[in-house]
C-alpha cells in the first residue's frame, strides 16, 4: 500500500469579496512610481548630493538583490527540486513509515482550541494505521480530563493512541523536558519520529503522510517543520499580520531547504528524530538553555525552546528542511491592544532569534554552511539597512525638505507592493491592501526592536503565559553599571547610525572636508588678523521663504565698514535671489553651512557680460576675496554665469557647487585664483572662461 502523492489540505476559507489583492497593490505600485517621475527633478535632488544618490543605490540594490536570491531559491524549491522529494517520498508504504509520538505542553488553552488541536491528532492516527504515542503536560487535573474526554468523543476506546498525561510544575521548557524524559523509558522503537508542537496548533488532514516520508529518504535529517496558517479570533488587523509573516517566512524556509538548513524549527509544529530528540543534551539544552554575554554574564532563556532545539542540531551538524506543502493551523485569540501585543511577540521572537543566531555564527560556515550561514549574518546587518528609509525620511522631514521625503515616500509605495505579490504568489493566503501598511510599519518597528534587543539581551518576557520576565543575574553596583554600558551603547548607535545618514546620504555634516580646510588652514595661518564675522540671518536674509533674499543680502555687504575683513555667514536652506549680488570690496569671506545645505538659487536670467554673483569694484581693484561652502545654481534653459570676477586679485572658491548651463565662473584681468572641491554640474561649457586672466589657477578638481 502507498499513500497518495496530493494531499488533502485543509484550507481556511476566504470568500472572493475578500480578494482584491494584487490589483490594489499594483494601483499603489503604480501610484508611487508616477510619483517618483514627477519628483525626479535633478536640480531638487542637488541636497542629497552625489554621495547621497550613490549610497541609496548601493544599499537599495543590495537588499534588493538579496530578496530575490531568496526569491529565486525558493522557487526553483518549490518548483524543481521539492516535487521530486514529494514523488519518491509518495512511494514509500504506509507500513514502514517510523513510529510517530507526539509531545505536547498546554497551559489553559481555551476548550474550542483544545477540542479542534485533539480532534486532528485523533484523525491523523488514523490515517497511518499505527497506534500512536500522545503524552500531554497540562496545567492541572481540570484540562487532563477535558483532553480526556476530546479524545474519547473522537476514539471512545482509545483504539488509535496510547495516551499519557503529565502536569506541568515549573513551565513549558521543564514540562517538554519531563515529557521527553518519560518517553525515553517507554522502550519505544529507534526510529520514533518525535512530534513537538504546542497546545494551539491544528493538524490539517495529511500531516503525518506528508512529512514521516522525508525521514526514511533522508538518513541524515534530524528534523523538519511545515507551513503554517493563522486562524485569529478577535481582530482583523492581527489575522493578516500573521498571514503576512508567514508568507515570508514560507519563502525564506524553501529557500534555506535547497541548503538543507532551516534558521527555525518552530514550535507550533516540528517533527525530529528520536536518536536526537532522547539525547540527554537535547534535553537538557531544551529545559535550561543559557547563553555567556560579554556585557551581562550567564543568563538562562526564558523563551525560545524551538532555537534551543535547532541549535542543538545544527551543532551536531543534523539536516533540516520545511515541508511546503504541509500545512498546519495556529489557532490564536485576540483582545486588547494590537500594538502591544504584536510589540510583546517582536520583543520575543527577536530577542530569541539575537540570541541563537550569535552563537550559531560563531560556529562557522563549515558547520553551518555557507548560505544558512551568509543568512544568520544577514539578519544582523538587515536590522540596520531596514532603518535607512525611515531615519532619512525622518531627516528629510525635519530639514524641510519635503520633495525628498515626498521621493522617499513614492520609493515606499513602489517598492513594497512589488514585494509583496511576489511573496504572495502562490500563497493560500489572499494579498489584501491593509498588508501594504502592516509591512511597513513592520519592517521599520521590527528593526528598533532588534536593535534594542541587542543591546538589552538578557531582558525577557513571555506575556503570553502568565507574564513572565527574566533578566541577568547581577545586583547591586554591577547591575547598574551593566544598564549604564547597555544604554550608553544603544544611544551611541543610534547616534553613529544618525550621523552617518547625515553625512553620506544627506550631506549635511562633511567632517572629512571640514577636518582638511582645519588642517589647511592651521598649515596657512599667518599672523593673526582680527575677522568681523556677521551673521546673514540677522539681516533679514531667511532661507525657505519663497522671498527675494538679493536685496537684503545686497544691503548688507554694501554696509559692511571697509577698515577690516569681514566674513558674512549664510544660514542652512534655500535662499532665493531674484537680481544679481555684486560684492564691491576687499577682505571678505562669504561662507555658507556646506555644498549641500545652503542654495542660493537664482530666478532670473543672466545677459553674457553678467552673473548671479558678480564680484567687482569700479572704483578698485579687489583682493582677497572668498566663496566658501554654498551651492549656486539656476532653473533657467538658458546659459547661465555663476559667478564673475573683475579686476580682483586673490581668489578662493572652496566646497562649492555649481548647477547650471554656461559658464560657472568668468575671469576678467584676476590673478592667483584657487578653486578647491568645487562641484559643477549640468554644465557643458569649461568650468573658468579666461578673459584677460592671468594664468595661474591652482584647482584641486572634486
Amino acid at each position: 500500500m502507498t499513500q497518495s502523492a496530493t494531499l488533502n489540505q485543509k484550507q481556511p476559507a476566504y470568500p472572493a469579496s475578500q480578494q482584491p489583492g494584487w490589483i490594489g497593490m499594483v494601483i499603489i505600485s503604480a501610484c508611487g512610481f508616477l510619483g517618483l517621475l514627477l519628483l525626479s527633478d535633478p536640480l531638487k535632488l542637488t541636497t542629497v548630493g552625489l554621495s547621497g544618490v550613490v549610497g541609496m543605490g548601493a544599499v537599495g540594490l543590495w537588499r534588493w538583490s538579496w530578496f530575490l536570491v531568496q526569491v529565486l531559491r525558493s522557487r526553483f524549491f518549490m518548483h524543481a527540486v521539492f516535487p521530486r522529494w514529494r514523488e519518491k517520498a509518495a512511494a514509500i508504504p504506509t507500513e514502514d513509515l517510523p513510529h510517530m509520538c507526539f509531545m505536547v505542553p498546554t497551559y489553559k488553552e481555551k476548550l474550542w482550541i483544545t477540542e479542534r488541536v485533539f480532534r486532528a491528532i485523533v484523525y491523523e492516527a488514523r490515517s497511518i494505521n499505527q497506534r500512536v504515542t500522545v503524552l500531554v503536560n497540562s496545567s492541572g487535573p481540570e484540562e487532563n480530563a477535558a483532553i480526556v474526554d476530546v479524545l474519547k468523543s473522537y476514539d471512545p476506546e482509545l483504539e488509535y493512541i496510547n495516551l499519557i498525561q503529565m502536569t506541568q510544575k515549573d513551565g513549558k521548557r521543564k514540562a517538554m523536558a519531563d515529557g521527553l524524559r518519560h518517553l525515553r523509558t517507554l522502550n519505544l522503537p529507534e526510529d520514533t519520529i518525535v512530534a513537538l508542537m504546542d497546545g494551539d496548533t491544528e493538524l490539517c488532514p495529511g500531516t503525518l503522510l506528508g512529512c514521516l516520508p522525508f525521514f526514511r529518504m533522508f538518513p541524515k535529517i534530524g528534523a523538519l517543520t511545515t507551513d503554517e496558517m493563522p486562524i485569529v479570533h478577535g481582530s482583523y488587523i492581527f489575522s493578516e499580520w500573521f498571514h503576512l509573516r508567514f508568507s515570508q517566512r514560507h519563502y525564506q524556509m524553501c529557500s534555506l531547504s535547497l541548503s538543507r538548513k532551516v534558521l527555525c524549527l518552530t514550535g507550533r509544529f516540528s517533527l525530529f528524530r528520536s536518536e536526537a530528540a532522547f539525547h540527554p543534551d537535547f534535553i537538557s539544552r531544551l529545559e535550561s538553555d543559557s547563553l555567556d554575554d560579554w556585557l551581562w554574564g550567564r543568563f538562562k532563556f526564558l523563551s525560545g525552546d524551538d532555537k534551543s532545539t535547532w541549535y542543538f542540531l545544527l551543532e551536531n551538524r543534523y539536516e533540516m528542511i520545511y515541508i511546503p506543502d504541509v500545512i498546519v493551523n495556529s489557532l490564536e485569540t485576540h483582545s486588547g491592544s494590537v500594538t502591544n501585543r504584536a510589540y510583546n511577540n517582536m520583543r520575543r521572537w527577536f530577542g530569541n532569534m539575537l540570541r541563537s543566531s550569535g552563537r550559531a555564527i560563531g560556529l562557522g560556515p563549515k558547520v553551518v554552511g555557507w548560505f544558512p550561514w551568509w543568512c544568520l549574518l544577514d539578519q544582523r546587518i538587515s536590522m540596520w539597512t531596514s532603518l535607512i528609509t525611515p531615519g532619512l525620511l525622518l531627516i528629510a522631514l525635519l530639514w524641510g525638505k519635503f520633495v525628498l521625503a515626498g521621493m522617499i515616500l513614492c520609493w515606499v509605495c513602489f517598492s513594497r507592493p512589488l514585494m509583496l505579490i511576489i511573496i504572495f504568489i502562490g500563497r493560500p493566503s489572499h494579498l489584501k491592501p491593509i498588508h501594504f501598511p502592516v509591512l511597513v510599519a513592520t519592517q521599520w518597528s521590527s528593526s528598533v526592536i532588534k536593535v534594542w534587543n541587542q543591546m538589552n539581551m538578557a531582558k525577557q518576557s513571555w506575556n503570553n503565559r502568565g507574564t513572565q520576565s527574566i533578566k541577568a543575574e547581577s545586583k547591586g553596583f554591577m547591575a547598574w553599571v551593566q544598564l549604564m554600558v547597555s544604554r550608553f551603547l544603544l544611544v551611541s548607535q543610534g547616534l553613529a547610525f544618525f550621523i552617518a545618514l547625515l553625512w553620506w546620504w544627506m550631506g549635511i555634516l562633511t567632517p572629512v572636508q571640514d577636518i582638511k580646510s582645519v588642517m589647511a588652514n592651521y598649515q596657512n595661518a599667518g599672523p593673526e588678523i582680527a575677522v568681523e564675522v556677521v551673521e546673514a540671518i540677522a539681516h533679514d536674509i531667511r532661507p525657505n521663504d519663497r522671498q527675494d533674499d538679493s536685496r537684503a543680502l545686497q544691503a548688507l555687504i554694501d554696509g559692511l565698514p571697509g577698515d577690516r575683513p569681514i566674513e558674512i555667514e549664510l544660514p542652512i536652506g534655500e535662499l532665493d535671489l531674484f537680481e544679481p549680488v555684486k560684492i564691491g570690496r576687499s577682505d571678505i569671506e562669504i561662507r555658507g553651512e556646506g555644498a549641500e545645505r545652503t542654495i542660493l538659487q537664482a530666478h532670473f536670467e543672466t545677459a553674457p557680460s553678467e552673473a548671479m554673483l558678480v564680484v567687482h569694484s569700479p572704483a578698485e581693484s579687489l583682493r582677497n576675496v572668498r566663496l566658501r561652502g554654498f551651492t549656486i545654481r539656476s532653473h533657467s534653459p538658458s546659459q547661465f554665469n555663476g559667478i564673475l570676477f573683475s579686476d580682483v586679485r586673490d581668489v578662493a572658491v572652496k566646497e562649492v557647487d555649481l548647477v547650471g548651463e554656461g559658464y560657472p565662473a568668468v575671469g576678467d584681468r584676476t590673478e592667483n585664483v584657487n578653486l578647491e572641491y568645487v562641484t559643477v554640474r549640468g554644465v557643458v561649457t569649461p568650468l573658468f572662461d579666461l578673459q584677460n586672466t592671468a594664468q595661474n589657477i591652482s584647482a584641486h578638481p572634486n
